[in-house]
């Protein structure tokens, strides 16, 4: 028997919680489930946890998520006779009156106490749990408190200011011991306070984040870089590198723009397309359409994959829909459509997507020259095709599409 749970659930919660980079997180929620087979009233509110979805649990374990059965498990947990599932149960909206009737404990405040003393003796997931109940103000539910307990509004404040602030100490205690989720509440504590009562300190939220990352918390690797991508790039692109590693999805595409770019590690545009595939099946939407823009020119121009229009066209059009003022692949768009690649060719939409390219490209440029010189998608204007076709410069084709216009001694641009 473990010290505080059963000993599958002391592993499990090892795996899901305080080890996420050993990559055992499937085998902690088969943990969970075989406990939960058992009758283990802990196990069902844990495994409940992670079917609630990546914001419950580490987004790398890719947990399943069924909300319904979540809830299933969490009555069954406070039913059960589980303390931390009573708490959590509170906090997941589960908690109802005749829930709370019907638990074994006499009060919330019963259960509580005996989460506390796991906290107290160091456990830390109930660390976490207990500095959750303060930071999420549902002390004043545990405690059975009322507005009629008080003898003054000053009173109240008092009250609310001292219990949000006991947080702080037992979210570090279990930061400390492990549980690198602990960091998120904490990160706002420090930098949204609570409103009226206790000021931010948005300064301490990211030496929160940098003890996480020389903890070597993969998710806190990857926040850590998300702190200092705009002063130190190269060290970012590192964290970045060391947190998709160990398997944090919000590192994918960063840690894929790393090694297309061949910043701080030799280019490597294989393990560049890996890793925005890796992005677009992630269970976060974390710089989706940015690694769908990517991939899909790698797919266009046959970069670290083999040459598929269909799929460039796929990925760079769903980029597109994500944020009609996303130009980023606008070329490639507009040459998909041009040519009929991956796609049925429209010269009107490619057009349209060529006009959005505002920086120097002049692939863009040779093919809008041929649009507008030879009237494909719109009316013909010689004179802007050929501007556009000079802006070309010394592209090859473009060059020889010259060839085919003159000016009239008039200085009108005509097909000769």
């Amino acid at each position: 028997m473990g010290r505080f749970f059963s000993d599958r659930v002391e592993t499990a919660l090892k795996y899901i919680y305080y080890d996420m980079g050993a990559g055992r997180g499937q085998e902690g929620f088969q943990l969970l489930q075989e406990a939960v087979w058992d009758g283990d009233a802990d196990a069902c509110c844990l495994l409940a946890r992670c079917l609630y979805g990546p914001e419950y649990t580490w987004p790398g374990h890719d947990f399943p998520v069924d909300e319904q059965t979540g809830d299933e498990l969490m009555r069954r947990s406070v039913l059960g006779g589980s303390a931390i599932g009573t708490l959590l149960s509170l906090r997941s909206g589960v908690m109802d009156r005749q829930l709370a009737q019907a638990m074994p404990f006499g009060s919330l405040q019963e259960a509580f106490d005996l989460v506390e003393d796991k906290a107290e003796h160091g456990e830390p997931f109930c660390q976490m749990l207990i500095g959750n109940v303060y930071f999420w103000g549902d002390f004043v539910t545990v405690q059975g408190r009322s507005r009629e307990d008080f003898d003054s509004e000053d009173a109240i404040q008092s009250f609310l200011r001292e219990n949000y602030a006991r947080c702080e100490d037992w979210l570090w205690r279990a930061y400390r011991n492990g549980v690198s989720l602990a960091c998120l509440n904490l990160s706002n504590f420090y930098q949204n306070g609570k409103q009226g009562l206790i000021s931010p300190r948005p300064e301490q939220e990211r030496e929160v984040d940098r003890y996480g990352a020389e903890k070597g918390y993969p998710d806190c690797l990857c926040f850590y870089a998300d702190d200092i991508y705009g002063e130190n790039r190269a060290e970012a692109f590192e964290l970045y590198r060391r947190s998709a590693k160990l398997g944090e999805p919000r590192a994918f595409f960063w840690a894929g723009l790393s090694y297309e770019l061949g910043e701080g590690v030799e280019k490597d545009v294989r393990q560049a397309a890996e890793y925005y595939q890796r992005t677009l099946t992630a269970p976060v939407y974390a710089s989706r359409d940015g690694a769908a823009n990517r991939l899909g020119a790698f797919y266009f121009n046959g970069q670290g994959v083999e040459q598929d229009y269909a799929k460039a066209f796929q990925l760079l059009k769903w980029a597109y829909d994500q944020s009609n003022t996303n130009n980023w692949g606008a070329y490639y768009l507009g040459a998909c459509y041009a040519y009929g690649r991956g796609t049925q060719q429209d010269y009107a939409a490619a057009r349209k997507f060529l006009e959005m390219v505002d920086w120097n490209n002049r692939s863009a440029f040779y093919l809008l020259g041929c649009l507008y010189a030879r009237g494909l998608g719109g009316p013909e204007d010689i004179a802007k095709g050929v501007e556009y076709l000079q802006k070309a410069g010394d592209h090859a084709e473009a060059k020889e599409e010259l060839r085919h216009y003159k000016k009239t001694l008039f200085g009108k641009w005509v097909r000769r």
